[in-house]
């Protein structure tokens, strides 16, 4: 389909953005929280922490491992972020905090230690037990395989595999199923297989899926594959959610009143602008979307000396590009040869 579906879906997710005002208190706009992080892999939970931060977020926590300065170094790469350094990994440090956060990330950098995926799985147990969002990417999704019942039917997650992780979900739902097949499934019938979770099957176009709709994010990024740009999609991806989680709750409160003192996010009178679309696929969309753009930026003043550094570094040109332009032939512009949606048709077959 032409880029008019995916303007539609850019425009409803805008409705989510939360309006800067004087007002306001420190946390109205997001609060986000990451758990990952390894002595090998200290830049990813700074990636996707900076990005949340970046693009709008109050407060940003990370849950860090103290083993080989990973903590400590992320301190160091940015004041603003609140990083929790964990001297064990005791589920305690962590899950006492899930009550003061709107989205909850866990994966980036994560690694595969037993005890990270054993505090990990504890972690994610409490976090569906209090109904909190949550983006799962990395290793958080090698980690499920272990056990698909800890996200099964929870419809506030959603997964971020890569090639290599959606084809270890695949191979696991298919084992389940005792499905001898060579071929992957679709990402619409692992959708259906785990309950309806919302699913980014990344890749060359971005499928999005809750196994009812379809959305393929196909806009132009970047051919330079340097790591991180998934770490800045699951920053991404968690503090559009918490927006849109935000905004559904404060309209809820407002559907029974003309007006609210506390109502942080901008309401719309048009209040089934987003009833056709889930709001964990229209954060999906707009992430996706934004990071590819970000990549497209970057490159094209970096060439093949792009780094995440420089997407990061695009983050305010390219939010403003997307979702501030009152004009919709800019944001056309800004989301130019992305297609579009599609709406699955809850087909059994691959």
């Amino acid at each position: 389909m032409n880029s008019s579906t995916a303007i539609h879906l850019i425009e409803s997710f805008t409705k989510y953005i939360p309006t800067l005002c004087t007002s306001m208190h420190k946390g109205q706009a997001g609060r986000i929280a990451i758990m990952g992080g390894s002595k090998e892999y200290t830049g990813a939970p700074y990636f996707s922490g900076i990005s949340s931060l970046r693009i709008g977020s109050d407060i940003c926590h990370i849950f860090a491992p103290t083993e080989g300065g990973t903590a400590t170094a992320i301190k160091t790469l940015c004041p603003e972020l609140i990083v929790h350094p964990l001297e064990s990994y005791d589920p305690s440090d962590i899950i006492p905090w899930l009550l003061s956060i709107h989205v909850l990330i866990i994966g980036p950098g994560l690694g595969r230690s037993a005890s990270a995926w054993s505090c990990a799985t504890q972690v994610i147990k409490a976090a569906r037990d209090i109904d909190l969002p949550m983006v799962l990417d990395g290793d958080a999704l090698r980690l499920i395989c272990n056990d698909l019942d800890i996200i099964k039917n929870n419809q506030k997650v959603i997964l971020t595999p890569n090639v290599m992780e959606f084809k270890g979900l695949s191979d696991t739902v298919k084992s389940k199923l005792n499905i001898e097949s060579s071929s992957t499934l679709s990402a619409e019938k692992l959708s259906e297989y785990l309950g309806n979770v919302t699913i980014i099957q990344k890749g060359k176009e971005d499928i999005i899926t809750n196994g009812k709709q379809t959305v393929v994010c196909s806009s132009d990024g970047m051919p330079r594959r340097c790591g991180g740009q998934g770490d800045l999609l699951a920053g991404a991806i968690g503090t559009m959610y918490a927006w849109a989680c935000l905004y559904e709750k404060n309209n809820s409160h407002s559907s029974s009143s003309s007006s609210s003192i506390n109502n942080t996010i901008t309401t719309t009178t048009n209040n089934n602008v987003n009833n056709n679309y889930s709001s964990t696929l229209l954060a999906s969309f707009a992430g996706c979307t934004f990071v590819r753009r970000c990549a497209y930026n970057a490159f094209e003043k970096n060439r093949r000396s792009t780094i995440t550094l420089d997407m990061i570094a695009e983050i305010p040109k390219t939010f403003e590009e997307i979702f501030e332009k009152p004009d919709s032939d800019k944001i056309d512009d800004a989301v130019s040869n992305i297609s579009s949606l599609k709406i699955a048709d809850q087909r059994s077959d691959q």
